[in-house]
């Protein structure tokens, strides 16, 4: 096991918002083909068929895709474009029920504000304000924390760190 990092000092926000705007530019390539993957298998017809099927496997492939490149090598795609890993609270490499809970706890940048708009029955365009102004509120909520750390990684006792390059 190689020794921790220097500093679990958060990266900067500008740098970690930029790898999240990235990743999504990713994860829609990726959930777009298990998607066309899942229709094609499933012989979809509309967009409401197997509705539930279909959040089943992007659900499945988003936590593969994330757990599995957290795990080796602490780093996404886009993580590495911007030279972030992730690591345990302690500067090691994740094991895979850290990884899996920072995944869980991830959901918490789109959950509340998507539940409560269906819930309320709030329309398209005002469900996407909220989730915009949750998203907003929810990285700007790190500059609360000393270490400055995203609170889904404090929830999971894990730290984005600068990578080297």
């Amino acid at each position: 096991m190689r020794a921790p990092p220097q500093t679990l000092q958060a990266p900067s926000l500008y740098r970690r918002l930029a790898a999240l705007l990235y990743e999504s530019i990713v994860i829609f390539g990726v959930t777009w083909l298990a998607a066309l993957l899942d229709g094609l298998a499933v012989d979809q017809r509309s967009g409401v068929m197997d509705r539930h099927g279909l959040q089943t496997v992007i659900f499945l492939t988003l936590a593969i895709y994330f757990i599995g490149f957290w795990l080796r090598p602490g780093q996404t795609v886009a993580m590495r474009a911007w030279r972030l890993r992730v690591v345990d609270a302690n500067g090691h490499a994740l094991r895979p029920g850290r990884a899996g809970l920072r995944f869980v706890f991830g959901w918490l940048w789109v959950l509340p504000p998507l539940a409560l708009a269906w819930s309320t029955g709030l329309d398209h365009a005002t469900a996407l304000a909220m989730l915009c102004g949750w998203m907003i509120l929810w990285a700007l909520a790190s500059r609360l924390r000393p270490d400055r750390q995203f609170w889904h990684d404090a929830l999971a006792g894990t730290r984005l760190i600068d990578a080297p390059r």
